[in-house]
């Protein structure tokens, strides 16, 4: 990093409180670390923390060691708050929320060093497109990524981040914000992989020419399928990679030149239980201290090394959510990934949203010209087959639910148990 991109980040910690230089530096140490070491800094992180939690937090203080715990929830947290919160902790608390999509919102908060993590990681992550520190980024994105508070704005503008909120796309909005990108010269977008999918669509269909100094895109927040990330790749000319994180949790994994999802395994202690669920501890976090957090989120670790040279752990598949189930009439359980491989065979579909209840199922499918009435009958004969519901009510290309982050769900449960 150059001098004066040290300065700035370094002005941008003195007046936000935070430590984004010095966490983004470790990181940088870390990732090439060998495995042993790795996993020698993150047992010493987690006996530490395990040691704060017991001594200064009513929930842990019965337990003898980290295996004990049990796996902890939102609701277990949403019960007693106050039993997580460390008052040996003095330094600067950020509030946090979570929720959306996906259920009501959860109230957390995390320390200096967690939040600085948070930045830190998105640094590394869009490092290993290209990005260079001070190259102009836009934002596409709702709520849970753009913040509008004085102090967001100060921060976006030192970071060099142009915003451009999701909420409403309409063709003229698209168009406004490509030129945008384009005047301001825009080197990487960072956003909601449907919303990116979105405008990729409106640039194939009307010829739109790329963004001339865009180096790279990186999806993050919503899950970005092989068909998104090659019609995003199409339309923008540029290498579309992806992040995942779940900030509660400490979780934040990055695409690196490679094409392999890394997680970086010196903020997070993690596991997976028995049901495929991602366990995680965020060891950065001393102030409000979530151990073994069930992020609800299914996902399968590789054991390949890569040939980017780093040793942060790779995420072989990111499956869904363990809540991502339809449900039907005879209460069978089928997950979400059913559906991602009967839409591979159809190159027709490139997107879709369920909506169940008891009786009724209605499927959204987002089609373009070559989807076929046999490839709707085709597709109906799978559905039944599967699932037993009394109605079905499959319709083509109309407008997709969002939530209130206007996240893309893409199941959605309205049955009344």
């Amino acid at each position: 990093m150059k001098k004066t991109n040290i300065f700035k980040l370094k002005f941008i910690d003195s007046v936000s409180g935070l430590k984004i230089y010095d966490v983004f530096e470790m990181f940088k140490t870390h990732q090439y670390l060998p495995k042993q070491a790795l996993d020698k800094i993150r047992m010493e992180q987690l006996e530490a923390l395990f040691l704060k939690a017991k001594q200064s937090t009513a929930f842990y203080v019965p337990f003898n060691s980290y295996k004990d715990l049990p796996a902890l929830t939102k609701k277990m947290m949403k019960q007693n708050p106050g039993d997580f919160l460390s008052p040996q902790y003095q330094d600067k608390l950020f509030k946090k929320s979570t929720g959306g999509s996906t259920g009501t919102p959860f109230v957390y908060h995390t320390s200096v060093n967690a939040q600085s993590a948070l930045w830190a990681g998105l640094l590394l992550s869009w490092e290993a497109t290209g990005y260079q520190f001070g190259d102009k980024v836009s934002f596409i994105a709702g709520s849970a990524l753009i913040k509008t508070t004085i102090k967001h704005s100060i921060f976006y503008k030192i970071m060099n981040i142009d915003l451009y909120p999701a909420a409403l796309l309409t063709d003229e909005i698209i168009l406004q914000y490509l030129q945008n990108m384009q005047q301001k010269k825009t080197k990487l977008i960072y956003g909601y992989a449907m919303v990116i999918n979105i405008i990729a669509d409106y640039i194939i269909e009307n010829n739109i020419e790329p963004i001339p100094d865009l180096k790279s895109i990186v999806c993050t927040s919503e899950m970005l399928t092989d068909k998104m990330k090659a019609n995003i790749e199409q339309a923008f000319k540029v290498k579309v990679f992806n992040q995942y994180g779940c900030n509660e949790a400490g979780i934040s994994a990055f695409e690196c030149e490679d094409h392999k999802l890394h997680l970086i395994s010196s903020r997070s202690y993690y596991e997976i239980d028995k049901d495929g669920c991602f366990l995680s501890t965020d060891l950065l976090n001393d102030a409000y201290i979530f151990m073994k957090y069930n992020t609800g989120d299914l996902v399968e670790f590789s054991d390949e090394t890569c040939n980017c040279g780093r040793n942060y752990p790779i995420i072989k598949k990111i499956i869904g959510r363990s809540d991502d189930f339809i449900i039907d009439r005879n209460n069978k359980k089928i997950h979400s990934a059913f559906f991602s491989f009967l839409f591979k065979k159809y190159k027709s579909v490139k997107q879709y949203q369920i909506l169940f209840d008891n009786k009724t199922f209605h499927i959204n499918l987002k089609v373009d010209d070559d989807f076929s009435q046999n490839n709707l009958e085709q597709l109906t004969d799978s559905i039944k087959e599967n699932m037993d519901f009394e109605v079905y009510d499959i319709k083509q290309n109309q407008e997709f639910y969002k939530g209130r982050n206007t996240k893309h769900a893409f199941i959605i449960n309205k049955r009344l148990n």
